[in-house]
């Protein structure tokens, strides 16, 4: 069985520019960068990156007149699913036990909380 994540890795400004159009729905590359930070790259980066979100299909784009509209082909939702689950299979050797264990003691997560965490999921019949 092959290791290689589902999703392609994002690097940081890829995810940026993804949590921007995940927000927005749909964007043109002016409309990304406009709602960039100062100091904003480059437009020529912007377009760049989308380029690149396009090539890795994370992203399709219609033509709307002179502009490129580009809209995700994945939701937020899936593509922490799939990071998360390529983390645990490759970080943790597929352990939920070791992955979870992670989580709680690295957000360091007292024995209450934890408890009221796996009761309100429980409850709401998401384990």
């Amino acid at each position: 069985m092959s290791n290689e994540p589902k999703t392609k890795q994002l690097t940081k400004a890829e995810l940026h520019l993804m949590n921007i159009l995940w927000d927005k729905g749909e964007a043109t590359v002016q409309q990304l960068h406009d709602v960039l930070e100062e100091p904003k790259p480059a437009y020529t980066t912007t377009l760049t990156v989308m380029q690149v979100l396009t090539k890795k299909n994370i992203v399709t784009f219609e033509k709307r007149g002179k502009a490129n509209v580009y809209k995700p082909l994945l939701t937020r939702e899936e593509y922490i699913n799939e990071f998360m689950d390529d983390a645990k299979e490759n970080v943790f050797g597929g352990s939920i036990r070791s992955f979870f264990s992670f989580f709680a003691k690295s957000e360091k997560i007292d024995k209450e909380e934890l408890k009221a965490i796996l009761k309100e999921m429980i409850e709401e019949d998401n384990l």
